[in-house]
């Protein structure tokens, strides 16, 4: 049975480890820059406690690869 979950999502270690940043930075980019749904998500339960956020590493590589000036608000 195929995993529901498209290998594009990883986890916040796994897409520090592949951009080379920090925790922090990663969750600054997604405050300022970062879009929900389009390159993080929240899978926590509905009422948790704290969020559970898995990051799609193709489209954040793909941003962060362009020029500042061209990503956009």
């Amino acid at each position: 049975m195929p995993n529901k979950l498209n290998s594009n999502w990883v986890t916040t270690g796994v897409a520090c480890d592949a951009l080379g940043i920090s925790a922090k930075q990663l969750w600054g980019f997604r405050t300022e820059l970062f879009k929900q749904g389009t390159h993080y998500r929240n899978i926590a339960r509905p009422h948790a406690a704290r969020p559970t956020y898995r990051w799609h590493l193709a489209r954040i590589e793909a941003l962060l690869s362009c020029p500042q000036e061209e990503r956009g608000a």
